[in-house]
Formats: structure tokens, sequence, C-alpha cells
């Protein structure tokens, strides 16, 4: 049997509260490709195996000592043998129709290297409602510039060499589409929502909003945002040299 059509490839650390969810969500997508499932075990402490172990889709579970969400990626498109990747954070969901949709839309434009679709929140049921009232997240229906939207080649990850840099916790997905963009990545954005955004109490959004939220997230984000102004200065001095 040839490749499958898509990998795709959640990374998971302590998720066995959810996991089985989102491995559900891509089991009742619409499309039919052929595609394999990849956890990424990053370290767990939970049930987070054993939960992806029992689930009926089978997954491919691969096994490594805890380093962040970055080098969980990375493990994964390492290990995928699909023709597109596909990335889902183990509390998220997908919509229905997310694979179909974006493989319509490469099958129809092959010179485009990856898909995005809107995205949408959702306050996971499992906590009441006033545990949501300090969040501070994005609410209701967006286009979804996140990793869990995204279906990108694996053809153009390996020829750009775009992969996640291990050093960043936080905003690591900025500073890959940051790189995608200057590599020249063809990109679009679907109309349709394809992504589901959990919500929980205690997650990153409430601890970026949070008074005196670790040096390590801001310094995260700084290092991103220095890159973006080094990148700019680049660019800059090269149009003025041309000219």
């Amino acid at each position: 049997m040839g490749a499958p059509f898509f990998s795709v490839i959640i990374p998971a650390w302590n998720a066995s509260a959810t996991l089985h969810e989102t491995l559900d969500s891509i089991a009742e997508q619409n499309d039919h490709s052929p595609r394999e499932v990849i956890v990424v075990d990053d370290g767990s402490s939970d049930r987070t195996v054993e939960v992806a172990e029992r689930h009926a889709s089978h997954p491919c579970i691969v096994r490594k000592t805890n380093g962040g969400a970055p080098s969980a990626f990375n493990v994964g498109i390492k290990a995928a043998q699909g023709k597109v990747l596909a990335f889902l954070d183990a509390d998220d969901l997908w919509t229905p129709d997310k694979l179909a949709l974006q493989r319509a839309r490469l099958d129809s434009d092959p010179s485009l290297d990856a898909v995005f679709g809107h995205s949408e929140t959702f306050e996971s049921p499992d906590y009441p409602s006033e545990a949501f009232a300090s969040l501070h997240y994005k609410k209701g229906r967006y286009p979804g510039y996140l990793v869990s939207s995204l279906a990108v080649r694996r053809g153009a990850v390996e020829r750009l060499g775009v992969l996640f840099d291990e050093s960043l916790r936080t905003g690591y997905f900025i500073d890959w589409y940051r790189k995608a963009i200057a590599t020249g990545m063809k990109m679009t954005m679907l109309d349709e929502t394809v992504h589901r955004r959990r919500i929980r109490p205690g997650t990153l959004s409430r601890r970026i909003a949070a008074a005196g939220a670790p040096a390590g997230m801001s310094s995260d984000f700084l290092e991103i945002a220095r890159r973006a102004l080094m990148a700019k200065r680049a660019k800059d001095d090269g149009e003025r040299g041309g000219q």
C-alpha cells in the first residue's frame, strides 16, 4: 500500500482527559483519504498513552522525553509518511469536513503549499460557566492562523526546511508562520470553519493574561518580535541595495 495522503500529528502531554475526544474528531472525518495518525507522547505522567492505545483508530504512538510541543511536532513530522501534514492539539477538535475541504483545495491547485481554515472557540463543558469569567481569549469564529487549522504539503516543509523552533515553549507557531512566509510558501485560507479550540481554566489563555506571567512566556514573544524585526530590516536593506 502506498503512502497515506494525510499524516495527522498530535503532540500530547498529560492529555488523558481530552485525547479520546480529539481522536474521535479525526476518526469521524468525512474525507476518505488514506491517513495515519501519530500521537507523540511528550513525557506524560498520566494515562495519555493508555487512552491512545485503547482508541478504536489505533494511532501510531511515539514516546519521547518531555521537551515541549515544538519538539513533539518535529518528532511527528520526521516520523510521518503522508503527502500532507495536518496538526491537532490534544485538547482541540476538528469539524467533520476539515480534511475533505483542505484536500479539495490542495488537489485543485498543485502550486499551493498550505491551507488554513477558520477556527472557533468553545468553553470546555467539564467546567462551570463561572470558571471562564476571568479568561481572556478570542471568542467566536475567526481566520484560524493556528497550527490545528493547518494542512501543509510535507514536500514543502522538507524543501523549505520550515520546522518548529524547539527553543520556544510559547508563540512557536507565530515564529513558524513568519518563517514560512519568508521562504515564499504559498498559502490560502478557507472560508469554512475547520477547527474548534477548547478553552479551559489554567491554559495558556489565562496564564498570559494573569499578572506575573512566567518570564519564559514574555521572553519567547519578545524573541519572536526581535526575529520579525530583524527579518524586516534585512528585507528593507536588500530592497534599498537593489535600487
